[in-house]
């Protein structure tokens, strides 16, 4: 004889969801607090330069733990 289980499913919140929630939040947090200062003191005076040396850090940053230029391309 074959038992069907049931799934039940709890729209109440989980510790769990409010702890990812927070962790989301302090991410866009901390995003928005590098964005400006970058805005602030990274070439103020020249936008296009200010953008290209981000961009140009940022590819370094991520090419630096595992030296492979493939995954970014």
């Amino acid at each position: 004889m074959f038992f069907k289980k049931r799934l039940s499913i709890s729209l109440k919140p989980t510790k769990t969801f409010f702890s990812m929630l927070l962790v989301a939040i302090s991410i866009i947090f901390i995003w928005r607090g590098v964005w400006n200062l970058l805005d602030e003191f990274l070439l103020p005076e020249n936008f296009v330069a200010s953008n290209v040396l981000g961009i140009l850090v940022g590819i370094l940053i991520l090419y630096l733990p595992d030296k492979d230029i493939k995954e970014l391309v």
